[in-house]
């Protein structure tokens, strides 16, 4: 028979899971799937039952919490990620590091237990350690909150290279694993020559570079995405700068232009004197061969994303490419231009290079952009021909050029999924499909 003393003890001790499972959610707080309410409404009876579950389980068995909180942990992890519309790699890498904290809190706390109850052991936690860890745990969460949701959801939301993530997991488990090993099986041992601060001095060491790894991997991270946001924004400047040459230079020539109109009309005018319709004829048709031509194409009133579309079909007509673009977009279309932009820009890059392994008269590009009647959605939809087979790996499209990194479509599911919408990649019969529809409203 379990006492009730024991059964609260052990309780006490998974109760840090719940400010644990809190922390977890901070750096997701723009990618979660459902509502902050009906999120708290799906999770808080889920928890607390399986809080009782794993106390009572842990007191029926008479093994150590550690032991039943492993599967637990992996419980919660699925359910967490399901909660969640990121690749699983970002999942991974914050759960493991908030697990890192989480176990160095834990050897803190039982040293303080050491110092209480000396004869006892690692196993099951006094009440006094337990309400130690959860007081330490709380503090921690109350401190980092603000930083976490801050800075650590926008390495969520703009860092959309899995790999970068998954290389995050060697450190954490590392720390994770030297967290759990160091911790003595009996209390006596710390007590044995200089062994206590010796555990004190390796557990605040690692506490210490636990945090300033994540400190540095923020301002690595950081400062690569700011850099290629200013890329972005210069190779956006670039084409707005390139059209508005080709505007300006046309202009000067259509001035030029109408300055000589007068001398036009006075030579058609003489010439019409004479009832020569052969040299007005001839006449006309090396003036209109002379007038200048504009040869900046008007998609749409938004200047950046006219520029964009200016650029790439200059580099699609070399290649014979068919275009059939229609953009029926308002200057300002609530989709930031830089997000816009590297959505279509992706999708051109990528069609263009697909269908340079497809013979000339089969290559064309089917591109609409528009908005919903109830400008509520932003729609893209893109279809194209592509010759080398498509590559794909767990339900994801990698790129088949010889160097292509293979993120592009990766960045603009990242980028729809800031705006609330969805992105889907089909291929058919040689043909790839592009469906994108933002949320605006």
């Amino acid at each position: 028979m379990v006492s009730s003393g024991y059964f609260f003890t052990v309780l006490l001790d998974y109760l840090s899971i719940i400010p644990v499972a809190v922390l977890c959610f901070f750096p997701m707080k723009n990618q979660m799937l459902f509502s902050v309410e009906r999120t708290l409404k799906i999770m808080i009876p889920i928890g607390m039952v399986t809080l009782f579950e794993l106390t009572w389980l842990t007191c029926q068995m008479q093994t150590a919490p550690n032991t039943m909180l492993f599967p637990f942990m992996i419980l919660f992890f699925f359910m967490y990620h399901k909660l969640l519309k990121v690749h699983i790699s970002k999942t991974l890498a914050i759960f493991a590091e908030v697990c890192v904290f989480e176990s160095l809190i834990s050897d803190f706390s039982l040293l303080y237990d050491s110092l209480r109850n000396p004869t006892s052991g690692a196993d099951v936690f006094s009440v006094d350690a337990a309400s130690m860890q959860f007081l330490l745990t709380m503090v921690l969460v109350v401190l980092i909150a603000h930083p976490v949701k801050k800075y650590g959801s926008y390495l969520v939301d703009h860092l959309n290279l899995p790999i970068v993530w998954f290389t995050t997991l060697s450190v954490s488990f590392l720390f994770f694993f030297v967290a759990v090993m160091i911790r003595p099986i009996h209390y006596e041992t710390l007590h044995t020559n200089n062994v206590f601060l010796a555990y004190i001095v390796v557990t605040s060491v690692m506490f210490l570079m636990m945090s300033i790894l994540t400190v540095i991997f923020y301002f690595t991270v950081s400062g690569m995405l700011r850099e290629n946001e200013i890329e972005e924004r210069n190779r956006m400047l670039e084409m707005q700068e390139s059209q508005y040459i080709k505007q300006k230079n046309y202009m000067e020539m259509s001035s030029a232009a109408r300055h000589d109109f007068r001398q036009t009309i006075r030579t058609l005018e003489n010439l019409a004197r004479e009832d020569n319709l052969e040299e007005i004829k001839e006449y006309l048709k090396e003036y209109v061969d002379t007038l200048p031509v504009n040869d900046v194409l008007s998609y749409t009133p938004n200047h950046a994303v006219n520029a964009l579309l200016n650029y790439y079909h200059e580099v699609a007509e070399p290649l014979g490419i068919h275009q059939d673009w229609q953009v029926e977009l308002p200057k300002d279309t609530g989709v930031s231009n830089i997000d816009l932009c590297n959505i279509i820009g992706n999708l051109l890059e990528n069609a263009i290079w697909a269908c340079r392994d497809v013979e000339e008269e089969k290559r064309y590009i089917d591109l609409s952009v528009m908005m919903t009647e109830s400008n509520s959605y932003l729609c893209i939809v893109m279809t194209n021909p592509y010759g080398t087979p498509v590559k794909k790996e767990n339900g994801h499209y990698l790129s088949t050029r010889k160097n292509g990194s293979g993120i592009g479509l990766t960045s603009i599911q990242s980028t729809t999924e800031r705006y609330h919408g969805v992105a889907n990649f089909t291929d058919k019969e040689g043909e790839f499909y592009s469906d994108i529809m933002l949320s605006i409203g």
